[in-house]
């Protein structure tokens, strides 16, 4: 049954925990042992869970490697975006391994190919958009991966995104999905895309009861219900998701912007070369007007197996729109919003930046030169339970 505000969302314990439960007639030594495996998975059982979702030990102690468990990470940027090397930052911070291909300098011809002729709803610039997702796509398609993560150049995340919350989000997909034997995130037959960053894929009580299971868990690197967006945190209120540090996985339902998405072979495949070869033929009334409107319609209306994490792990930072500015400012000699210092600006659903400026702030503090600055940082960033930037002061580290 779906969740309403009497009754929260909440998880049957997990068959690992049940089983463990069952009486154990042997000999006093193991009584012991199994004694102590209980009460560890009922303390892990508090922590996580809350009374909704177990993450055992097995899953919590493993980091993701340095790509999340997908075959490859990609950046979607054009030549010589100021975004990028806040991007390489961040990825360097968390230890991920991101590739950022090389776009093509687009013709008119391009995005005249794109367009659908005479009634297109695409303008400039979200037909180069359009034609930068379609690019990486290509460029995935090259490798023998069967999976690959497609990142905007202005994401943000989480810095515990490795360490913590990746982990708990691909345990949680595998059980939504019943399928823990094959692949970090399931089966790679029952799913096509995940939609890990967003701008929302709100619903209402009454339409989330046609979503058949839900599942819950707590992420401690979440920020807490009133430290959300407030369209974020009124949807969780208004499905019954009321507790703390709530995150939920389920099917997509209309999951919206291209901030963070995981794809497989095959739906790269029909994505690129069917699905949004070009924009699709449309009268005035029903406009597809942006590349990630045509994946949401993908997921909705083309047979797509999309999931969403609720709220998501990955939010832009902030930095304004270069679609926006490519469309309203085509030819001009003003210097971009996103050449702007923007670093100090809270990201959207983050707890703690890993784009935030001030971990460079730190690094330059350390002055002691038997210190491996940058170990430190990572560590610190990583590993702490409270977000350090939050009181750093820089006489701290000296």
């Amino acid at each position: 049954m779906f969740a309403t505000k009497e009754n929260p969302i909440a998880l049957p314990t997990s068959p690992v925990l049940r089983a463990s439960r069952r009486p154990q007639y042997v000999r006093e030594g193991v009584c012991l042992l199994v004694a102590l495996t209980i009460l560890g998975q009922l303390l892990l059982a508090w922590q996580y869970c809350s009374g909704d979702f177990l993450i055992t030990s097995r899953f919590q102690d493993h980091s993701a490697n340095s790509t999340l468990g997908f075959g490859s990470i990609y950046a979607v940027s054009k030549p010589g975006s100021p975004r990028q090397q806040p991007l390489i930052n961040a990825a360097k911070l968390t230890s991920l391994n991101i590739t950022i291909p090389l776009q093509p300098r687009w013709s008119e011809q391009d995005i005249t190919d794109l367009q659908t002729p005479g009634n297109s709803a695409l303008d400039r610039g979200s037909a180069l958009a359009w034609l930068g997702h379609r690019n990486v796509l290509s460029e995935f398609l090259k490798t023998r991966h069967d999976t690959a993560l497609i990142l905007e150049d202005d994401v943000d995340w989480d810095t515990q995104l490795r360490i913590k919350q990746i982990p708990q989000t691909a345990y949680a997909i595998r059980e939504l999905l019943g399928s823990h034997g094959n692949g970090y995130y399931g089966s790679l037959e029952s799913w096509d895309i995940i939609w890990l960053g967003h701008c929302g894929d709100f619903f209402n009580a009454a339409r989330g009861s046609d979503i058949p299971v839900i599942k819950s868990f707590i992420d401690s690197a979440m920020p807490k219900l009133e430290e959300l967006h407030p369209w974020t945190r009124d949807f969780l209120k208004e499905i019954g998701a009321v507790k703390d540090q709530q995150r939920l996985v389920h099917n997509s339902v209309q999951p919206l912007c291209t901030f963070a998405y995981a794809i497989t072979r095959p739906a790269a495949e029909r994505v690129l070369n069917e699905l949004a070869a070009r924009e699709p033929l449309r009268n005035l009334g029903n406009p597809c007007k942006a590349y990630d409107v045509r994946l949401l319609e993908s997921c909705r209306d083309e047979g797509l197996k999309c999931i969403t994490v609720n709220p998501e792990l990955f939010h832009h930072s902030d930095l304004g729109s270069e679609i926006a500015q490519v469309t309203d400012n085509l030819g001009s000699t003003q210097p971009s919003s996103v050449q702007k210092d923007m670093t100090e600006l809270p990201t959207t659903n983050i707890r703690c930046s890993a784009r935030s400026g001030k971990w460079q702030e730190i690094r330059d503090s350390i002055t002691d030169s038997s210190i491996d600055a940058e170990s430190l940082v990572k560590e610190l960033a990583e590993l702490s339970s409270e977000c350090y930037i939050d009181d750093f002061l820089p006489h701290d580290l000296a």
